[in-house]
């Protein structure tokens, strides 16, 4: 059987893109892990942060946290980690701005 020198060049293209990858697929468990994020439990967590945070703060955290639970409810688990995440992040930035000084 024959491989024409065209084939051998594709073959060779497609083995260096995949080898290409591997890196960053490497690097990327964190997209793994914020798939599997328990909605209702982050929800839940989040909500109970907020009673105890600026109010201001708190309301912004608790719009993102609806608009995660109805990401999540479509099913789209990642897309409402990253939601999850920016209302933890604002209700953490008070306590960042006070350790700093």
């Amino acid at each position: 059987m024959n491989i024409s020198s065209f084939s051998l060049d594709r073959i060779t293209l497609v083995g260096l893109a995949m080898a290409g990858m591997l890196p960053f697929l490497a690097l990327s468990p964190s997209l793994a892990q914020a798939a599997t994020v328990d909605c209702a439990a982050e929800a839940t967590a989040l909500r109970t942060q907020a009673e105890t945070a600026d109010p201001k703060a708190a309301a912004k955290a608790l719009k993102l946290v609806r608009v995660a639970e109805k990401i999540c409810a479509e099913g789209s688990r990642f897309e409402a980690s990253k939601k999850f995440a920016q209302a933890r992040g604002q209700l953490d930035t008070g306590v960042q701005l006070a350790d700093h000084r």
